[in-house]
């Protein structure tokens, strides 16, 4: 499964202007054993326009966590490349 997360600039909240500024993918690359709960290994893929293809880190993640919390990881990764 793919968590794809897709980041919009709405000019004065007219929905005719939309503009896409970024755009990520993670996805799920499998299960990892030995936590005790189900942890993930995670790829990320930037398709932000421009930037299309770029790979980033991946990450695990305790699935129990949730999708924001995965998200805020994924970001924090990023704002430090």
């Amino acid at each position: 499964m793919t968590l794809r997360v897709i980041l919009q600039i709405v000019p004065r909240g007219d929905e005719t202007k939309v503009r896409e500024i970024g755009r990520l993918d993670i996805f799920n690359k499998g299960q990892l054993e030995g936590f005790g709960e189900p942890v993930c290994f995670y790829g990320v893929i930037d398709l932000t326009p421009g930037q299309e293809g770029m790979f980033m880190k991946d990450t695990i993640h305790a699935r129990a966590n949730g999708a924001w919390h995965l998200l805020h990881r994924v970001l924090n990764q990023h704002s430090n490349q």
